[in-house]
């Protein structure tokens, strides 16, 4: 493909794309699919595709069906010790454990489209964590209801933790996740709103209650 150039008059202008898809989504598309100081191909279509693929259908659909079934199954639920039956390693705070440093030194060294990478992987865990432990059989069972708090606040922990690592590029859907969540942080006058340190696992506290979902990523149809 072509380079672009204003002699060449193949020039995008990013002012049109916004208004078609948002600030947020153009922003998205140039941070995850484009690597930082390299020579990329620019597609509308593919712009289409990522945000469909990595914020309406996983993140947006993370993001509504946890919050629910907190409100279906237990608008209550607290912190409990997990259940033995399901392999660790199946569990939001393990995948955590090793998405946050991935996403930390991709951040620090300024590769951003791998850091969303890193991002995108561990909601599509949660999601697929959903799946695996099937909480809606659970909700059956009144003898197996701490296990199903546990599994209910891990999905939560999960998406209060993925919007403070989209906040630098999508701070509008970050908050307005926390606005869901009905998560409010505490600003500290610095500089910078968010850091890692408010990305460690265990900040919600126990018997939070969440708001409800509100589809905050709709398709885009081509």
């Amino acid at each position: 493909m072509a380079k672009m150039s204003k002699s060449a008059g193949n020039i995008i202008d990013p002012f049109v794309l916004i208004d078609k898809y948002g600030a947020e989504s153009l922003r998205y598309y140039l941070m995850s699919d484009i690597a930082t100081g390299k020579d990329a191909d620019f597609s509308e279509e593919r712009l289409i595709e990522r945000y469909n693929a990595d914020l309406a259908n996983s993140l947006g659909n993370l993001l509504n069906r946890s919050l629910n079934m907190i409100h279906r199954y237990s608008p209550d639920f607290r912190k409990r010790q997990v259940d033995v039956s399901i392999p660790g390693d199946w569990w939001p705070s393990s995948a955590w454990r090793e998405a946050l440093p991935r996403f930390a030194a991709c951040m620090n060294s300024a590769e951003f489209s791998q850091a969303l990478r890193e991002v995108h992987v561990f909601a599509t865990s949660s999601d697929m964590f959903i799946e695996s432990v099937k909480p809606w059989i659970l909700a059956k069972d009144p003898k197996r209801l701490g296990h199903l708090w546990e599994i209910l606040y891990q999905l939560v922990e999960s998406l209060r933790i993925i919007a403070i690592l989209i906040s630098p590029v999508l701070p509008k859907a970050a908050h307005g996740i926390f606005d869901q969540l009905n998560w409010k942080m505490e600003l500290s006058g610095k500089e910078e709103r968010f850091s890692l340190a408010d990305a460690q696992w265990g900040k919600l506290p126990d018997g939070h209650v969440v708001g409800k979902p509100v589809p905050l990523f709709p398709r885009i149809e081509k």
